[in-house]
């Protein structure tokens, strides 16, 4: 198998541009881009993602995130290290991995509190997306030896 999510595409290069895209598209926006990798490492951890949690803990790192807050993001609602926004983005974030359905309504109004429509948007964009690169790395057999942080 292919060593890294976009190689793994060589058979249909369409799709790797359009995710590809979407990835930029990911980038700008109005939440931080600390929040959307701690929601990709997030969903990388729930969906067990070796590759995943390894590109994105580099890439955390990589954006100043230090040991003591990656170490801690399993107990984010308690840790000093997030933000309510953070905090809200990640509570969304568990919700919608682990019951894809709808998030609970206490879990819309944190992040509307937090986040502006736009931002809300934002934050269910990186959940999801995030969501479907870890369960395809996954199904593809992705491994953590060869995860490489891609072009972001």
């Amino acid at each position: 198998m292919n060593d890294s999510f976009f190689s793994a595409f060589s058979a249909r290069p369409e799709l790797a541009r359009s995710f590809a895209a979407l990835l930029r598209d990911l980038n700008g926006g109005s939440v931080p881009q600390r929040t959307k990798e701690l929601i990709a490492l997030m969903v990388g951890w729930l969906n067990a993602c070796d590759y995943c949690t390894c590109v994105h803990e580099e890439i955390a790192r990589k954006l100043g995130i230090d040991a003591e807050t990656l170490a801690s993001l399993g107990d984010f609602a308690r840790s000093p290290h997030f933000s309510p926004a953070e905090r809200a983005a990640l509570s969304a974030t568990v919700a919608l991995t682990r019951e894809p359905r709808a998030l609970p309504p206490p879990v819309w109004d944190a992040l509307r509190a937090e986040y502006d429509e736009g931002g809300c948007l934002e934050v269910l964009a990186a959940i999801g997306l995030n969501n479907a690169i870890s369960r395809m790395s996954n199904a593809l057999g992705l491994s953590a030896e060869n995860a490489t942080s891609p072009a972001r």
